[in-house]
């Protein structure tokens, strides 16, 4: 339809030439169920079809490209569109094609009117913007239903209990309590066919707990339950220990459903008039007449449906998926002379795909013999997409609630908790999120991990998020759980807002960090005797070795005149190895107060980071005659003298593992979200892939000391200045190919 308004000359909307064809074109266009409009490069509406004019709620001459004093422009939040948002706008900015995008009309009575806004730009003959095309759908009844979906799916609360292999009452909850009209105390250790026997002789619920105890495999019901005197919605899943089952009063929806169903048939009964067409199928004959409407729909020729048409003819246009079904219901109804009312699919004379209900009745004679069959046929097929858009989205919302990898809680603007999953329910010990007020908050025992002081009713995340507040920095809570555990958890929460501003509902989610924080104060044990081992290495080894060197270098001034030839190298390599040993014991003496002793992280620029680094080893590059290419590298967040330490290992190794011919040394940065992506890339000897991660560790070196010197630490001290700054490191490599480490560092937040 775009396409169509894009093309047409804007005399040709306004039809001043008279032709014939003009006036088709508006008609044509007048004709279509979506509003059309023509701009032209100053903003001024230069053609409105009658579509356009009604959603707009103004004719023609009253049209303007900006706002209006009887109505306000908003975007899918409900906030007013601000400049350069508008439609035209933006389209005159970008001069290339907007679609879908989602405007209301708010009007001064409050009411809003949602459309679907798709444009395109026009040009003249010397190519210059001339103005833009819009067409524009009401998708007003869209939004509603999936508003109206969510309060439902928001509203539901399930009752649970559990049963043994003997169907003995094994767990009840408060809700399943209340539905059951008994307490848990009556409840518990009972047989649920004795208390309750008409259930058993329901077919529906015997065999579903039959079934799922047979098979494993979960069984549903839902029915009225006299007893109780409600409808039940009841889903059972078995386990090998017995059932668990879910289920829920439903009475108020089946009304609901019943009202609407009511309605649905009153209004369209009411609109029957306005149906494809109506149709006669005398059976005997197999004659099927039809209107001319009906026809056409279908590709019929209308003088031979007048006539009629076998009924086989009239079935080929009903989708494949569809056919065999719709034929059986035909079948059955002309056996039954009965009342007949089918939805099914069907493709009409332009091979589109449409929804329609059939209805009608079949008509027998004093012996029961079928003669005639009447009925109408209606085009549901706008209906039917809706529902089975609101039947999707619901679908997806529930899943996606249930398979959070974190517990969700949602309240209402009240403080009433309203639903959870199976998460939250897993981290509290039990479906236990049924407080109907902030008030009943003291019912979740917990304290604040950092103090260790008592958690009021106010002071929960699920509070603090009911008053308008948006927790971003979590609150940290060390609870005792309701099935005797003791955890400790993570909570971030935020509001979700009406179309007034006021806060509707809470969300709140919940991380169990038990093991997280258990594994931070081991390591932090660990770190703290690594860095007392090492200290107390450094302290007892240093005095020791410093005499072994002292005696060896006296020996080297006194008697090498006395040494032979190999008594020369021996001595060489004691003291060679003298000083190597100082070096490891140093190193790790570094490597051991990475986190206990580094700065406070500040913003850094890495360009004087790296410029530094290459100042320091302005020797090794001359005498290697490397070559080293950066990048402009970013400010991150992070330890300046670790971080200089961390590019000095790599660019040390990059020169140290060069090969035969120089080095070329590459920098680079890649932004990839919050972090930064660091590398360097080498052109030399390279690693195997099986080595990618050992030669992280402390003291696994790759090649003797002869063939390169150093301590076997540096890249393990690089690991552990990464993780410290919240990152990580690694290496791809193959053997004579050069080598590329990469590692990741926090976005600056001053950027």
């Amino acid at each position: 339809m775009s396409e169509q308004a894009e093309d047409v000359d804007g005399r040709f909307w306004d039809g001043e030439d008279g032709s014939e064809a003009s006036q088709r074109c508006r008609s044509l266009v007048n004709a279509l169920d979506d509003g059309i409009t023509v701009v032209d490069a100053a903003g001024e509406v230069t053609f409105a079809n009658e579509r356009a004019e009604d959603l707009l709620g103004r004719p023609h001459e009253a049209l303007v490209s900006a706002d209006d004093a009887r109505w306000t422009l908003v975007d899918e939040a409900g906030e007013r569109l601000g400049s350069g948002e508008f439609p035209f706008d933006r389209v005159r900015a970008r001069q290339i094609p907007i679609s879908d995008q989602i405007v209301g009309l708010r009007r001064l009575s409050g009411a809003c009117t949602w459309l679907s806004v798709n444009g395109a730009p026009q040009w003249n003959e010397n190519d210059e913007f001339d103005g833009a095309v819009f067409v524009f759908e009401d998708v007003t009844d869209q939004r509603d239903a999936e508003t109206e979906v969510e309060e439902i799916l928001g509203r539901v609360t399930d009752a649970f209990y559990a049963l043994d292999e003997e169907f003995r009452f094994t767990h009840v909850n408060n809700r399943a309590e209340e539905l059951l009209q008994a307490s848990e105390e009556e409840l518990l250790g009972e047989v649920l066919w004795e208390l309750y026997p008409e259930a058993a002789e329901i077919d529906d619920v015997w065999d579903a707990f039959q079934a799922a105890m047979e098979t494993q495999e979960p069984q549903s019901y839902e029915l009225y339950f006299d007893p109780l005197e409600f409808w039940v919605e009841a889903t059972i899943y078995p386990s090998e220990t017995g059932v668990s089952v879910y289920f829920q009063d439903v009475t108020e929806r089946k009304e609901r459903e019943q009202y609407l169903e009511a309605a649905k048939t009153q209004l369209e009964a009411a609109t029957e008039a306005g149906a494809v067409g109506t149709w006669e199928w005398y059976i005997s004959e197999d004659s099927f007449v039809t209107g001319a409407s009906f026809a056409r729909t279908f590709g019929v020729d209308p003088e031979a449906a007048r006539e009629g048409i076998p009924l086989d003819r009239v079935l080929s246009s009903v989708h494949e998926d569809d056919r065999d079904r719709v034929a059986a219901e035909i079948e059955n109804v002309v056996e039954n002379c009965g009342t007949y009312e089918a939805e099914y699919r069907v493709w009409n004379a332009d091979d589109e795909l449409r929804w329609v209900v059939a209805r009608g009745h079949v008509e027998c004679d004093e012996d029961g013999t079928p003669e005639r069959f009447p009925g109408a046929l209606t085009d549901i097929t706008e209906r039917k997409r809706a529902e089975l858009q609101v039947e999707k989205q619901s679908r997806e919302l529930a899943t996606l609630f249930q398979v959070l990898p974190v517990g969700a809680v949602v309240a209402n603007a009240d403080g009433s908790l309203r639903r959870a999953n199976d998460t939250a329910r897993d981290i509290w010990g039990g479906d236990v999120f049924d407080a109907e007020s902030v008030q009943e908050y003291e019912k979740y025992t917990a304290v604040w991990s950092d103090s260790g002081e008592p958690v009021g009713p106010e002071d929960w995340t699920m509070y603090q998020v009911l008053q308008g507040e948006e927790v971003t920095e979590p609150n940290v809570y060390e609870i005792d759980t309701f099935d005797g555990e003791h955890r400790i958890i993570m909570e971030h929460g935020k509001p979700v807002r009406d179309e007034y501003g006021n806060v509707s509902r809470a969300v709140v989610t919940l991380t169990d960090i038990t093991e997280r924080r258990e594994y931070q104060r081991k390591l932090k044990e660990s770190n703290e005797r690594l860095e007392q081992f090492a200290y107390a290495a450094s302290h007892d080894l240093q005095e020791p070795l410093r005499m072994v060197t002292s005696y060896l270098q006296l020996l080297e001034r006194r008697y090498s005149d006395v040494f032979d030839d190999d008594g020369q190298e021996f001595l060489e390599f004691a003291v060679d190895g003298a000083e190597r040993m100082r070096e490891m014991i140093d190193a790790l003496l570094e490597y051991s107060r990475v986190d206990t002793r580094g700065d406070p992280f500040e913003p850094v620029d890495l360009d004087a980071v790296l410029e530094d680094v290459q100042e320091d080893l302005t020797v090794r590059i001359e005498e290697s005659d490397a070559d080293i290419a950066t990048d402009d590298l970013p400010r991150v967040n992070g330890d300046p003298s670790q971080l200089r330490q961390l590019f000095q290992n790599l660019l040390s190794n990059a020169i140290e593992y060069r090969g035969e011919e120089p080095p070329q040394i590459d920098v680079s940065a890649e932004r990839a979200g919050e972090h930064w992506v660091l590398s360097v890339r080498d052109e030399g000897v390279g690693i195997d892939r099986e080595d990618a991660e050992r030669i992280f560790e402390v003291f696994q070196r790759l090649h003797t000391h002869e063939e390169h010197p150093g301590t076997g630490i540096g890249l393990a001290l690089c690991q552990r200045i990464v993780e410290r700054h919240g990152g990580e490191i690694w290496v791809e490599s193959e053997p004579g190919e050069g080598a590329t480490f990469s590692f990741t560092l926090p976005v600056a937040r001053a950027e």
